[in-house]
């Protein structure tokens, strides 16, 4: 037997309270009146106290109960080692799904359980399930609580290894990460239906809104018709003009691809986004131009190294000759081939600032040359919060399926090494057992005592 708690045992501290009550006896005495002597009045009353223990079995079960109550406050347990040759292996299935797959695969599933399968809820905490779950099926649908990946990878920590898995589930796509997950088990994937179907959702992206279209195979995504009204205002400062010609030009083509709206220095207003192409500092007066939770890009200062490398950023690679040295510890978003930063990111006096470590000029890189600087601008122009989910939304509408051929049957690792499964069984029942049957005992013979009187 192991104790969870071990810590609890200091309330066996409390056997010291059954220990003074017995031994702290206090004995009233009797008050006598004696007629020869009755007319001298009457006697002072008198107490006597013996530090003895007079009942020894009332003692020793009052201490039984405190040695009960400290071990189940350590939540005794029992180790058990699964063996795998009196266990078949284990039937997965969704509880809410269980009384369709069971109606489905019957003759399976019952030949299975002859052989001592057991069925499980594939989900969170995999609870037993009976056939009596075949009658009273949930209406409601109950999503897994974790991905179906994260699920098939705890298998591996409840059952032994070489042991059968049948799941009944399908395979959405969204329920998987990147790697199938690695098992020590034979997994046998049995899908609940292969039906064709098509689904759609609207969802949005950069102010505009498009309509979802999913398949088991893929998703395919269409704008709809919908006029975007708001305007994107823009300040660009550039002393000589000649790099900022090449934003003005990211800035038409990204206002005719997005059907947005963009403005650029107009007058008495305040920007959405600004533009600092100087070597001097940033004015104040051009932070304070900027809303709230607005972008800023502005050119960084510093030691000029001149080295062949690459930008790498989300919309691909370019050609770097010069870069600024980039010592401050802000996020990186672009960086070069040896992983310095040519692009970070500082959240600061309200604004998203993105400090960049080179210049627009082409002599710095061949970004203002690539079809890529306009992808690159234009997360910094219309910014979403939802801009990395696009396309890869988690939706339950979401129709893709896993190929069969990667799923149908998922091999035990060879070379795996066979492991000894263990459970922890909950002993807590016997102790409130014991407890109730003394605590009984201890009242019963609590009230047979009777009090001693003094004889005369």
């Amino acid at each position: 037997m192991q104790l969870l708690y071990p810590i609890g045992l200091l309330a066996l501290a409390g056997l010291i309270i059954p220990l003074i009550i017995h031994l702290w006896n206090v004995k009233e005495s009797k008050t006598l009146k004696i007629g020869s002597i009755s007319l001298l009045g009457a006697s002072a009353r008198t107490s006597s106290k013996s530090f003895r223990i007079t009942d020894w079995l009332l003692f020793i079960l009052r201490c039984l109960l405190v040695i009960l109550i400290a071990f189940l406050l350590t939540q005794p347990y029992i180790r058990k080692t699964i063996n795998s040759k009196n266990k078949g292996g284990w039937i997965l299935v969704e509880k809410s799904k269980f009384p369709e797959v069971f109606k489905n695969n019957r003759k399976q599933i019952d030949s299975l359980i002859k052989i001592n399968y057991e069925i499980h809820d594939f989900n969170l905490g995999f609870d037993l399930l009976t056939l009596k779950d075949t009658i009273a099926p949930e209406n409601r649908k109950q999503a897994n609580e974790v991905k179906y990946s994260a699920l098939i990878s705890e298998i591996n920590s409840k059952i032994p290894s070489g042991s059968s898995v049948y799941l009944y589930a399908n395979q959405p796509l969204n329920q998987f990460d990147d790697e199938l997950p690695s098992i020590n088990y034979k997994l046998n994937w049995k899908p609940i239906n292969q039906t064709d179907t098509i689904s759609n959702w609207i969802t949005q992206f950069a102010d505009k809104k498009y309509e979802a279209k999913s398949t088991p195979s893929s998703v395919y995504y269409n704008a709809l018709n919908n006029e975007n009204t708001s305007v994107i205002s823009v300040t660009i400062y550039d002393e000589t003009g000649n790099d900022a010609k090449y934003i003005k030009a990211a800035l038409n083509a990204i206002s005719s691809f997005s059907k947005r709206k963009i403005e650029i220095n107009q007058q008495n207003k305040s920007f959405d986004v600004g533009f600092w192409l100087s070597e001097k500092a940033v004015s104040n007066s051009f932070k304070n131009s900027i809303k709230a939770g607005g972008s800023l890009f502005e050119y960084e200062t510093g030691k000029i190294i001149s080295e062949k490398s690459i930008i790498n950023t989300e919309a691909g690679s370019v050609d770097l000759n010069k870069r600024l040295t980039s010592a401050k510890p802000f996020t990186k978003l672009w960086t070069d081939g040896f992983g310095n930063s040519i692009l970070s990111e500082e959240k600061k006096d309200r604004l998203n600032i993105l400090h960049f470590y080179s210049r627009l000029n082409p002599q710095w890189n061949d970004l203002v040359w690539n079809e890529i600087f306009v992808k690159t601008i234009m997360p910094i122009v219309i910014t979403d919060k939802k801009n990395s989910d696009f396309g890869f939304e988690d939706n339950l509408n979401d129709q893709r399926k896993m190929p069969l051929i990667q799923t149908e049957n998922i091999e035990i690792n060879k070379g795996e090494k066979q492991v000894n499964i263990t459970t922890d069984e909950p002993v807590n029942y016997i102790f409130w057992t014991a407890a109730l049957l003394i605590l009984a005992l201890e009242r019963i013979l609590s009230f047979r005592k009777k009090p001693g009187y003094v004889k005369n």
